[in-house]
């Protein structure tokens, strides 16, 4: 037996399955109101009854008190343990003591594996109603019925509980596909392109190192520029992974200004908790507009201000006259349809601004005050 299990016990657990006791209120007072008993009967039966529901709660609260070598036979050692007070309480109940059929239905239907379970707590509960039918039609019609009930309600529950597990596990399974797929597009767009460009500009360089010296060298400048950019790029990439949430993204910005040599006044990865039903949309934000500036910029820092309803991200990059290329397009379109809106400014540094709350912009300094690093 493995006694480290009640240090474990599972209340919840316990709790649940404890509900089912309510079908003992019947027999026990079928037991203590029958005057053919003595008291010593009604004592030993009442012992029978103490038994089987501490052996039914323990097989809940404490499943692995009981060591086998595979979830079916702990199950089984349980369901021999129930057997023992219940074929006490034969004595008793005589025919009636099939009532405790529900628990062994319960006690294999709720536990893995399940739909193996679920098998047995049908068939149970099948030959529980041929048996009252055959061979005890009287106690079928005084109200044994109600046992088979009592156990066809276990098994839907359960039923129920194992599509629900089902569903959730291939929602789990679609989400880490979609994740793959992410990350496969991100790593196609953050070295695809940037790699065959290197690639060109290395043999470029190779090629002219002997004749135009100079040239070769600002080749060679670009290169090592472009492998910064993807590599804050890749360290975003991965810090994104490891905590995939707005806290997460604000630690992949600082990663991703870090490494491209960007001065990064960025707010807590705790103070994320301050965007609220925004967090999604400002991650979302947040990369795109730090992607842009590691890329595009040529900025030498970077602030970023939040509050619940607003996210502001200036850079003292390049500035001049502004496109707005496919991904702030489709940014602004998705800050668009939550109900806020996006702005891009130059004052004189580059500011974008997110508002939820329908305001109008305030003044952008040129210089936040926000600076901490995560």
């Amino acid at each position: 037996m493995n006694f480290s299990a009640l240090k474990e016990f599972d209340k919840v657990a316990t709790g649940f399955s404890g509900i089912w006791l309510v079908f003992q209120v019947y027999p026990i007072l079928y037991l203590m109101q029958n005057d053919s008993f003595s008291p010593l009967s009604k004592g030993l039966g009442l012992l029978c009854f103490l038994i089987f529901s501490l052996t039914y709660l323990l097989s809940f609260g404490a499943y692995r008190l009981l060591t086998a070598p595979n979830p079916v036979k702990k199950t089984l050692y349980w369901s021999l343990l129930l057997l023992l007070p219940l074929g006490g309480l034969t004595f008793f109940l005589g025919p009636w003591v099939l009532y405790g059929t529900t628990y062994f239905v319960a006690l294999w239907c709720f536990h893995e594996p399940q739909l193996l379970g679920i098998r047995v707590g049908i068939s149970i509960t099948v030959l529980s109603f041929i048996t009252l039918l055959v061979f005890f039609p009287q106690i079928f019609e005084a109200g044994g019925f109600g046992f088979i009930a009592g156990s066809g309600f276990v098994v839907f529950m359960a039923i129920l509980s194992y599509l629900s597990d089902q569903h959730q596990r291939k929602e789990e399974e679609l989400a880490q596909a979609q994740q793959a797929e992410s990350i496969a597009r991100d790593v196609h767009d953050i070295l695809g392109h940037t790699l065959t460009v290197i690639s060109l500009k290395a043999e470029l360089a190779s090629a002219l190192a002997e004749t135009q010296p100079e040239k070769a060298s600002q080749e060679m400048r670009q290169v090592a520029e472009l492998s910064r950019t993807a590599l804050a790029e890749v360290r975003a990439t991965v810090t994104r992974l490891k905590r995939p949430d707005f806290a997460g993204e604000i630690e992949a910005a600082y990663r991703a200004l870090e490494t491209a040599q960007i001065t990064a006044h960025l707010p807590q990865p705790a103070d994320a908790t301050k965007a609220g039903n925004n967090a999604a949309l400002f991650s979302w934000v947040l990369r795109e507009a730090i992607t842009n500036i590691v890329r595009h910029s040529s900025a030498q820092n970077c602030w970023v201000n939040l509050t619940a309803e607003r996210l502001e991200i200036i850079d003292d990059g390049a500035t001049g006259e502004f496109v707005m290329g496919e991904g702030l397009t489709g940014l602004k379109n998705r800050v668009t349809e939550a109900g806020g809106d996006l702005i891009l400014t130059h004052h004189p540094n580059t500011s974008l601004l997110v508002t939820m709350n329908g305001q109008d912009t305030p003044d952008i300094p040129s210089a936040p005050t926000t600076e901490s690093k995560p």
